[in-house]
């Protein structure tokens, strides 16, 4: 099966972009919008493009599955299908306020090219909020070490591939984020120990020991 074909089987199946503790951290680090111009990159079905909607923001979404658009402006979204790994952001410079890119940079296949058009739409002024998981989080680690599997076999075995194409970590998603032209502060959802309900923390060494997903602001 191909990825468009995949992903449009899931969103044709019910499969929805729900709202969890990292989008609500993410919500809260949002500017104050005055009708700010936002962009959702990989919007999936427009369900968080909807709710940056009602926060007052002007959302255009992208995403290259057909099924997550159509249904993305069935919710009144202005949304585009796109490959942004085939054709980058089909938008001009310096041309919106926010981008926010939900669970998405680990999924393209270049994502330093990802971030290179990120900072090239976002206005000199504008903020980038940015989430993907910490592939490298102590749990993670102490897994593989144990089990001696890879971080991918059980995706690849429910699913025969793996939508994530780039094993993350602080370090390196700090590397690509600087080399797109991009500055940054990088926080996480950390749950430590484990029993532990999850909260949000900004402080850089326990994220990259127990951050389950990263959460970037970025500027140019």
């Amino acid at each position: 099966m191909k990825p468009h074909e995949r992903e449009n089987w899931r969103y044709s199946t019910g499969s929805d972009n729900t709202i969890g503790l990292e989008e609500k951290v993410m919500f809260s680090l949002l500017p104050k919008s005055k009708g700010d111009r936002l962009l959702d990159v990989g919007c999936g079905v427009g369900t968080i493009s909807l709710e940056l909607q009602e926060r007052g923001f002007e959302v255009y979404g992208i995403d290259f599955s057909s099924v997550a658009i159509e249904k993305a402006r069935e919710k009144g979204i202005n949304a585009i299908p796109c490959d942004a790994d085939a054709e980058g952001i089909p938008f001009e410079d310096s041309h919106f306020d926010v981008v926010w890119a939900g669970d998405i940079v680990e999924h393209v296949f270049d994502p330093i090219f990802l971030l290179e058009e990120i900072s090239r739409v976002l206005k000199p002024t504008g903020k980038v909020l940015i989430s993907t998981p910490n592939d490298m989080n102590l749990h993670r680690r102490i897994s593989i070490f144990a089990s001696g599997k890879s971080p991918q076999s059980d995706v690849y075995r429910t699913l025969r591939q793996c939508k994530h194409h780039t094993v993350m970590s602080v370090e390196l998603l700090e590397y690509m984020l600087t080399t797109g032209g991009l500055s940054s502060s990088i926080g996480a959802i950390i749950r430590v120990p484990i029993l532990v309900k999850p909260r949000y923390s900004n402080n850089k060494r326990l994220s990259t020991l127990f951050g389950r997903t990263l959460i970037v602001e970025a500027h140019k």
